[in-house]
């Protein structure tokens, strides 16, 4: 029964309720069925192929680019850098395992061209951060697959955790730790 001088029925109630539900599958469901195509393969500049890092590696630098990693990055590539981030399943392509050969394979411009560049639903860093730090962030890539708690993919089908002590933030710093939790596999 309508009101006198209600805008708002019951249908158009029951309609907003299902426009909002049919929204939430969108964003929700249909990207784990797999329905999204994967793009093109991700062309790196020949000037940036053959550029090596600059930055020299250390504890310091480790230690900064984990803190920038867990900031920027473990939201979509993964707290355990697995490409199992909250975000990875409405993202095309999904977000790379760092661990994997075919990113470890990659020269260290390449790796500092994606992440300074962008592409898709990979922001661009270029403009948001420094050389400086996006060299540490290539650096910390590098040692993933050699840092204690994180998946070694050495042999892809040996889904094991490396032994060790898993690294924490320094005291001083703003960015929350946050424990490594294996994703249910």
């Amino acid at each position: 029964m309508e009101r006198s001088g209600s805008a708002v029925t019951d249908t158009t109630i029951v309609i907003l309720v299902l426009l909002l539900g049919g929204m939430f599958w969108l964003f929700t469901w249909l990207p784990s069925l797999g329905l999204r195509q994967e793009i093109e393969e991700w062309v790196v500049p020949a000037e940036f192929v053959g550029v090596e890092n600059p930055v020299e590696f250390n504890v310091d630098v480790l230690t900064r680019s984990r803190e920038q990693y867990l900031f920027t990055c473990a939201k979509c590539h993964g707290f355990l850098a697995d490409g199992y981030g909250p975000q990875y399943q409405l993202l095309v392509p999904r977000p790379r395992n760092f661990s994997h050969p075919n990113v470890q394979n990659q020269t260290d411009g390449e790796i500092f061209y994606k992440i300074s560049a962008g592409r898709g639903d990979m922001p661009e860093y270029g403009s948001r951060t420094t050389q400086q730090e996006i060299w540490e962030l290539v650096w910390y890539v590098r040692a993933i697959p050699h840092l204690p708690g994180y998946y070694d993919e050495t042999n892809p089908d040996d889904v094991i955790l490396n032994p060790g002590t898993v690294p924490t933030a320094r005291a001083d710093t703003t960015v929350t730790a946050i424990p490594l939790i294996a994703p249910d596999r």
